[in-house]
């Protein structure tokens, strides 16, 4: 049976030192960075066409 004499500690100092923020907050700053890389990614992925790349080979044997 509990003591009642002894008040019960605060959620706060019970769960460590975890971080400030909600849980629901700290999601919702994870997402809007991943939606931001994830732009920045689209964005500059397209900048410089690719250049081919051709150069003669020489096989053996082949006729010139």
């Amino acid at each position: 049976m509990a003591n009642p004499s002894r008040p019960l500690p605060p959620l706060e100092a019970s769960s460590g030192a975890r971080s400030a923020l909600p849980l629901r907050r700290r999601w919702l700053i994870a997402g809007a960075v991943l939606v931001v890389l994830l732009v920045l990614a689209w964005f500059e992925g397209g900048e410089r066409d690719l250049r081919p790349i051709e150069e003669p080979v020489a096989l053996p044997g082949a006729v010139r």
